[in-house]
């Protein structure tokens, strides 16, 4: 059965672990072994900045960033305990949580998307570095 883009984005929303802006923030400056991972698309990260200490991995590209047997592979993404934020560009969150989703499945134990992505993070007042 075909489902719509709306279907799609409840589901990949409703199976991730949520985390507010204002928590993210929070855990970020209290942890700074977090890793702040950026889904969003190369000319929306150019017009924000990413936040500091972040990762880029664009689109799907988290996957084969990830994948422990990618030539791709980022050290940054092997670890499967470590804690793990993504982000996107803002609500829904659906790319967000899309990532997570795909984190989780690829066995990280500790994944959240962040609720409202980079706009929310940088209400909250996320310091961010050109790219």
């Amino acid at each position: 059965m075909a489902v719509t883009f709306a279907q799609m984005e409840e589901h990949e929303i409703s199976s991730a672990n949520p985390i507010s802006a204002a928590d993210a923030m929070a855990a970020l400056s209290a942890d700074p072994k977090i890793l702040l991972v950026d889904v969003r698309d190369t000319a929306e990260m150019a017009a924000t900045g990413i936040g500091s200490g972040a990762i880029q991995a664009p689109g799907r590209a988290v996957a084969w960033m990830a994948d422990l047997e990618s030539a791709y592979r980022d050290g940054a993404l092997q670890d499967r305990t470590q804690r793990i934020f993504t982000t996107c560009g803002g609500a829904p969150s659906f790319r967000g949580a899309a990532a997570a989703n795909v984190l989780t499945s690829m066995g990280f134990e500790n994944v959240s998307f962040v609720d409202g992505g980079m706009a929310s993070l940088i209400e909250e007042g996320m310091i961010t570095i050109p790219v």
